[in-house]
């Protein structure tokens, strides 16, 4: 009886571990337009969000070098910190560097909004910069719960 005892408890562990939920496998990253149209159309936002031109986001975000095809960016008007960056890279390397850049955009915004606004900067404190594989996404959002939730099915 004592040497079944321990068998029947290791036997309880290993149905107990079998029956433990496995990680949910994230969804494919949709393309650069229809992430953000998904983001938008969340509630997250407070503003109406313009898509600008590669040009001016390469610019803001220091990236005019990067090869990343099919960059997109949203901002508002600029009164608040609402913003969305989806950048896909051609490679790792890539993605480091706008990683990077989204990180020194985020530190410059906490700046301009700590002087110019500073009741928008929580929204910079809860700032997303995620990364899967090749793309990463920048995301400032009134309501970071929403966009979160959103983002969480793919990063």
């Amino acid at each position: 009886m004592k040497k079944l005892l321990p068998l029947l408890l290791a036997l309880c562990c290993l149905l107990l571990c079998a029956c433990a939920s496995t990680p949910k496998e994230k969804e494919p990253v949709p393309e650069p337009e229809a992430l953000v149209a998904e983001l938008l159309a969340s509630g997250a936002f407070t503003e109406k969000m313009t898509i600008a031109d590669d040009d001016v986001g390469r610019f803001l975000y220091a990236l005019e070098d990067l090869d990343a095809p099919g960059l997109r960016f949203s901002f508002s008007s600029g009164a608040v910190a609402e913003e969305i960056a989806v950048l896909p890279c051609a490679d790792g390397e890539n993605a480091q560097t706008a990683r990077s850049e989204c990180s020194s955009r985020l530190d410059n915004l906490v700046k301009l909004f700590t002087e110019y606004k500073p009741d928008e900067v929580p929204k910079l404190e809860k700032a997303m910069i995620l990364q899967r594989d090749n793309i990463v996404v920048f995301c400032v959002a009134a309501d970071a719960a929403k966009a979160k939730a959103v983002l969480d099915k793919y990063f």
